[in-house]
């Protein structure tokens, strides 16, 4: 006995026919009537009494049909039960990030895309930009993100958006009048930077010459350095996107650099074998084109 004569057995007795019901399954007349035939065998009786009239149920065939009916919807159930356990799959993207991308930006994009994805599990790691393409290199991670140039890598680079550096102080420590701050003027004042393994110190020590800035201190997260300019301990200078909230709330006040143009480009950076996963080719895809309008 198999669910297929189960289910045989009881379209014949729907329709009433054994040929209305061979057509209804799409399988010859002669197919279906051997199924039945090895379903009576089985069970040991007859279950189906046939005339010119139709078909009609033994006794026998009442209760294996009262039987059939239910294995059929517990069968039914565990196919949906099955598909839907396959479609709703948890994956788990892994990424890492440098400290600009995983703290300002990347959290309004994953929030957008799972909002749609609710089978995709992200672990998001904030590390050095040194440290995220080691990551990234060694299959550590999925992908990462980071805030400076890459060259001669095998791994896939592609730009999503670049963020404006700005000159960031404690209003209540300095006051500008003209919004801006010329090279001189920033060479006088302590700055807090960004420690040398992160790409914004990269940017930073390209654009400017050493005697232009006076560098007090160093550390390692953007959220220390503007604790540190809250304290009054320097100013320091980051990418707009990451002050935004505090300038806006008149902690923090940011005024661009004259005369200098200077950019932090972030990039998304991953191994060709990531597209091979459709879940790691789809973020992939969300991101490329619409990682700029859903960053924070």
């Amino acid at each position: 006995m198999n669910i297929q004569s189960l289910i045989s057995f009881r379209e014949a007795v729907r329709q009433n026919s054994i040929s209305k019901a061979s057509s209804k399954l799409h399988m010859t007349q002669s197919a279906l009537s051997q199924q039945l035939q090895n379903l009576e065998k089985t069970v040991g009786c007859s279950l189906l009494i046939r005339s010119n009239k139709g078909v009609e149920l033994t006794k026998e065939g009442e209760i294996l049909l009262e039987y059939a009916e239910s294995i059929i919807n517990l069968y039914e159930n565990m196919l949906s039960d099955i598909n839907e356990s396959l479609h709703n799959k948890i994956s788990e993207i892994k990424i890492s990030s440098c400290n600009i991308v995983g703290e300002y930006l990347l959290p309004c994009s994953v929030y957008i895309y799972k909002s749609k994805h609710s089978n995709i599990k992200f672990d998001i790691k904030i590390e050095s930009t040194k440290r995220v393409i080691e990551n990234v290199q060694n299959k550590i991670a999925d992908m990462g993100f980071i805030d400076k140039p890459l060259l001669n890598s095998s791994l896939e680079v592609k730009k999503i958006c670049a963020n404006d550096l700005v000159f960031v102080y404690n209003p209540k420590k300095h006051n500008f009048k003209e919004n801006k701050i010329n090279i001189n003027n920033l060479s006088k004042i302590p700055l807090i930077l960004l420690s040398k393994e992160n790409g914004i110190r990269y940017i930073i020590d390209s654009t400017f010459n050493q005697e232009n800035i006076k560098v007090e201190m160093e550390l390692n997260t953007i959220e220390s350095i503007k604790a540190s300019i809250i304290a009054g301990m320097g100013a320091s200078i980051l990418p707009y996107t990451s002050i935004k909230s505090e300038v806006h709330a008149g902690i923090l006040s940011a005024v661009p650099i004259e005369g200098m143009s200077c950019l932090c480009n972030i990039y998304l950076i991953y191994n060709k074998e990531a597209l091979s996963k459709d879940y790691l080719c789809e973020f992939i895809e969300f991101i490329l084109k619409h990682g700029k309008e859903t960053f924070c």
